[in-house]
């Protein structure tokens, strides 16, 4: 069991690894071992931890955007991104200058992905100079819509991964494994590495049967310790369909 010291360290470490800069709750939590249950044995809020680690919390801006505004902020971020951008994207954005909102401002004022895309759109209209904005919110549709069609019956197609990030093993699902590969390095100490993914018609039952058979080597999350061997069996897997 973690003591109060032992989590100190950690937070000075993974601070000083990134630059003096204090990791929010969400990202200190899902890249080390130390979770919320350990925190609150010792602190009543995590700023109480950052203050004792002699760090200074983070100070998030209270600007209120428009809806307007927030339209623009993200049209911006897809022309920076040369794609649609992903939650991880936004909020590394955000903890990197915090004037600019977090990715829960853009879906709670625009909506969520096929919402979203539709609301962009709407915004752009018949204004010149969009035509690449609109291209990639009609893509975007098309991805969603077509995903909505082939989950009918209880089952979603796409991509079981096992990937690896500071020492630690990562069993997760997703219709993108790359991008979501990005979003799991942006928001952790190193890059996250993707080791194998299964591709199968069915990835909540895939990835539930792995999270049984590796039940006892849970760390936290989606997170595990795992063998040479367990990697091994993982990778047998190719395709299930």
């Amino acid at each position: 069991m973690l003591t109060k010291q032992d989590i100190i360290k950690k937070l000075q470490m993974f601070a000083k690894e990134n630059g003096g800069k204090t990791p929010s709750q969400k990202v200190f939590f899902e890249n080390t071992d130390v979770g919320i249950y350990d925190r609150m044995r010792f602190w009543p809020n995590y700023g109480a931890l950052v203050r004792e680690a002699g760090l200074t919390p983070n100070e998030f801006d209270k600007t209120k955007y428009n809806h307007d505004q927030l339209c623009r902020l993200f049209i911006r971020v897809v022309r920076e991104e040369d794609k649609w951008p992903t939650r991880g994207i936004l909020d590394v954005k955000h903890h990197a200058d915090h004037s600019f909102p977090d990715s829960s401002t853009f879906y709670k004022k625009l909506g969520l992905t096929g919402e979203l895309a539709k609301t962009i759109l709407k915004f752009v209209g018949e204004k010149r100079g969009y035509r690449d904005i609109v291209d990639t919110c009609n893509s975007v549709l098309k991805e969603y819509e077509d995903s909505s069609l082939s989950s009918e019956g209880g089952v979603v197609p796409g991509y079981v991964y096992l990937g690896k990030q500071n020492g630690k093993y990562k069993i997760g699902k997703s219709k993108d494994p790359d991008r979501r590969r990005e979003d799991i390095t942006l928001l952790g100490p190193e890059p996250f590495e993707l080791i194998h993914v299964i591709k199968t018609d069915d990835m909540n039952g895939i990835e539930k049967y792995w999270h049984e058979r590796f039940k006892s080597k849970h760390k936290r999350a989606e997170w595990f310790s795992l063998s040479r061997a367990d990697i091994s069996a993982f990778k047998q897997w190719k395709k299930i369909a």
